[in-house]
Formats: structure tokens, C-alpha cells, sequence
């Protein structure tokens, strides 16, 4: 039976609510539509302001201060944040030490770094520890106040410990790429500790998928020529500054 668009929409809408991501197939099934149709309604969507559209699904239009959950996170553009993860660990040299911040992208890069002798890795990441330990990599982990939603410590404990040190490389998440303001994430605490690593590394990185791009948060951390960008796609207006750095995933 067709499903009419105003219901389609709000059985969208409700998924989304309910889990925050979905997919495109799950929208399909619960709407009994087509590919087309879920992608037209997608877009219908997005305009309005009422979602964003990420490869595969979709995902809630988030507010300023809003941060996604690190369990959700960690199940969105897998493929894509995987892929951009390979990438940056080629970069990293034996015996080099480097930071890794709480976000899902850089704990793909975890695998590729198994191999590489007398690596340090430094992170605020408590899941991002625990995978360093499951790959039996020389690990330090700063201490502070746990952020449960991210699985970060932070606070001024963090803020204070990074200022000591000096890294060969740091590999940063963000939560939004803009040509205006640069690198932003929802969190003041989240965005000093990136704004001291990102001072004290030789060579700063920060991971985007796609779906990242001319997007904004509450505080910017970065202005875009600080760190050179991985991502899986650049946009044109990226690709047009002189001064900034990327780096597109190599398939």
C-alpha cells in the first residue's frame, strides 16, 4: 500500500528520534518505498532544516551545543572514516609520538598503527586507551573529569598535562568543517584540549568524513590553515584556498 508523503515524513522523523541515525534501507522498509522516493523525501527534508542527509541515511539536525552520543557515532560513515583512518596512519613514523583525541574517527586509525615500532600514543580518550591496549601499543592516558557522552577526560588537569608536553603528530575529530570558522566542536573544555594538542604538535591533523563539511559547532578550536585535513571528499571551496592543507582518501 502507497504510503502518502506527510506520513512518510513523520515516520522519518519518528525513526530519527528514536535512534537518532538511520538508514536508508530501514526507511524504505517502514515507509514501503522506494530508493527514489526515500532519497526525495530525504532532500525535501534536509531543506526544510529538519534533518541532514550522511552517506547512507540520515541523521537529526543537531543544535550548536548538541553532541551525538559515542556508541551512535562510532556506527555512522564507517566505511568512509575507516578508509580516511588508513590514510592517516601511513603518516605516522617509528618511534614517533603522537596524539589521539576521544572522537570515533580516529579510533579506526588503531589498527594500522600495530605494526610500528616504539610508538607513543598519547590520548584523553578513554575507549581510544582501551583499544590502544587491545593492540599492545605503548600508550599514556592524560587524566581528568570523564565526559560520559564522549568518552573524554577533560577538564583543567588535561588542559594543564598537555602544556608539558611536545608531539611529533596529533590526529584530532572534529564536528564541523567551515570556511567561515574552522574547525568547531560542541564542547569548551573538548575544544582547549584540541586547541593546546594542536599548538604542540609539529604536524597537526584533523579527521573529516565527508558529511563534516560546512557544517558549524558551538566553539571553534582551530582556524582550517592549523592542521592539515584527511577526508574522504573535499568540498570545491576547500579545494580552491591556497593556504589550507588536505589530503583526499586514496581508493
Amino acid at each position: 500500500m502507497k504510503v502518502l508523503t506527510e506520513l512518510r515524513e513523520r515516520n522519518i522523523l519518528r525513526l530519527l528520534r528514536e535512534k537518532q541515525v538511520i538508514k536508508v534501507d530501514e526507511i524504505m522498509h517502514a515507509n514501503q518505498s522506494s530508493i527514489s522516493t526515500v532519497r526525495r523525501d530525504l532532500k525535501k527534508l534536509e531543506a526544510e532544516g529538519k534533518l541532514v542527509r550522511v552517506h547512507g541515511g540520515a541523521q537529526l539536525e543537531n543544535g550548536l551545543q548538541t553532541e551525538t552520543d559515542f556508541q551512535v557515532k562510532s556506527k555512522m560513515n564507517l566505511l568512509e572514516k575507516n578508509e580516511i583512518g588508513r590514510q592517516a596512519a601511513e603518516l605516522v613514523q617509528s618511534g614517533e609520538i603522537i596524539f589521539l583525541d576521544a572522537g570515533t574517527s580516529t579510533a579506526t586509525i588503531m589498527p594500522y598503527l600495530a605494526e610500528i615500532e616504539g610508538l607513543l600514543v598519547v590520548t584523553n580518550g578513554l575507549t581510544i586507551a582501551g583499544l590502544l591496549s587491545d593492540f599492545d601499543i605503548n600508550a599514556y592516558l592524560v587524566g581528568g573529569q570523564l565526559k560520559n557522552k564522549t568518552r573524554a577526560l577533560i577538564g583543567s588537569e588535561v588542559t594543564d598535562r598537555i602544556r608539558t608536553f611536545q608531539f611529533d603528530r596529533c590526529f584530532m575529530g572534529t564536528n564541523g568543517v567551515s570556511q567561515e570558522l574552522g574547525f568547531t566542536t560542541p564542547d569548551i573544555q573538548e575544544a582547549q584540549i584540541k586547541s593546546e594538542v594542536i599548538k604542540r604538535s609539529r604536524n597537526a591533523y584533523v579527521l573529516a568524513d565527508s558529511s563534516k563539511f560546512n557544517k558549524t559547532s558551538f566553539v571553534r578550536f582551530a582556524e582550517l590553515q592549523d592542521a592539515t585535513i584527511i577526508a574522504d571528499h573535499c568540498p570545491e571551496w576547500l579545494k580552491a584556498e591556497e593556504n589550507i592543507y588536505y589530503m583526499e582518501v586514496q581508493k
